[in-house]
């Protein structure tokens, strides 16, 4: 009988700590990102005197290292003092506002009754909590554009009428979000703008040489390989050229090799998608419609209808989806009448 997963124990001797190389990981020190880290630094810092923070609203490519800084100083926070709760929310996860709500239970603590409460009765308990410890609560919402309920945004707005002090960090891709959120939150929650830049060439050659000597053998690769990543990707993404000498040190693991050579990262990169979709980093939502559209035009109408068989999502948000998408060159549209204005006006949409 053939045994499939013989010398699966055997140790190759490229990848030392892969951890490194994986997207969660979070490194002792951040490269090229000082002033981005004193800036959410010094917003943050008000919480701690139970002062008003200035609520950040930071967009920027993939893999630019938005959500890598915040939770950097989310750890250093902690480490720091206990004065402020940090809660971190990714949207897409928790795409409710009860979902947020039973997140910032979590890191409370909080014991709630085992038949559940309604949205408001969770809400009041957060804030009684916060009242009896004095607390101030900073949230960050990860990809918010993934947030289904926008009230969530206007309640925490609101909670210092109820004594209760909230900061606010939004983490998304795209900056036009902001200007899509309803007047009232955005007056209310009075966000400063930051804006994250991709990576250069010779910052994502820096970046991997830190990760390679923290996940590989010494010995197993050499700088003509990290340079020839570091050039091959686009828009500037760490991501994407750690995710890269991931792939290539795994191909050459698999071909019981002890070194790294360029072909293994010229495989591994023949076998990635010819378009450029990956480097986009689209979200799920964006990949549906790509999805649907591939089957040619569509009215907006019926985008929304095979949209809500899959997700269910407000118009709205599925018309962001489709601006984001128009905006990044991956769909067109065209006007199906002179009826309207913007958005709201029907309109027909397809691949480019």
């Amino acid at each position: 009988m053939t045994d499939y997963f013989q010398g699966t124990d055997r140790n190759p001797g490229i990848i030392v700590s892969e951890d490194a190389l994986l997207p969660d990981y979070l490194p002792d020190e951040l490269l090229h990102r000082e002033r981005e880290l004193q800036t959410i630094a010094d917003s943050i810092k008000p919480l701690l005197t139970r002062q008003l923070p200035d609520n950040l609203f930071i967009h920027g490519p993939s893999g630019c290292g938005k959500t890598t800084c915040v939770r950097y100083l989310l750890k250093q926070l902690a480490e720091h003092s206990s004065a402020v709760l940090p809660v971190y929310v990714n949207c897409w996860k928790n795409s409710t506002q009860l979902a947020v709500y039973n997140r910032i239970v979590e890191e409370m603590r909080l014991p709630l009754p085992r038949r559940g409460l309604a949205t408001d009765e969770v809400f009041d308990r957060i804030v009684q909590f916060a009242r009896n410890y004095k607390k101030p609560i900073l949230m960050v919402l990860d990809d918010m554009d993934g947030l289904k309920h926008e009230e969530l945004l206007y309640v925490l707005s609101r909670s210092n009428e109820k004594g209760v002090m909230f900061g606010v960090i939004a983490i998304v891709n795209d900056k036009s979000l902001l200007a899509s959120l309803d007047s009232r939150i955005r007056s209310s929650l009075r966000f400063s703008e930051m804006g994250f830049a991709g990576y250069s060439e010779a910052q994502l050659l820096s970046i991997l040489r830190v990760r390679a000597e923290a996940a590989l053998a010494p010995g197993t690769y050499d700088e003509r390989l990290l340079s020839k990543i570091a050039s091959s990707v686009e828009g500037g993404s760490a991501r994407m050229a750690i995710e890269r000498l991931w792939k290539a040190a795994k191909h050459a693991e698999k071909a019981g090799k002890a070194k790294i050579m360029l072909q293994d990262f010229e495989d591994t990169l023949s076998n990635e998608p010819v378009s450029k979709l990956p480097e986009l980093k689209l979200s799920s939502e964006e990949l549906i419609i790509i999805e649907i559209l591939k089957g040619g035009e569509l009215e907006s109408s019926a985008i929304y209808d095979l949209f809500l068989k899959r997700i269910p999502k407000t118009k709205r948000q599925i018309r962001n989806y489709l601006e984001l998408l128009e905006k990044k060159s991956v769909i067109e549209s065209r006007d199906l009448s002179a009826e309207g204005a913007g958005m709201l006006r029907p309109r027909a949409f397809k691949l480019k």
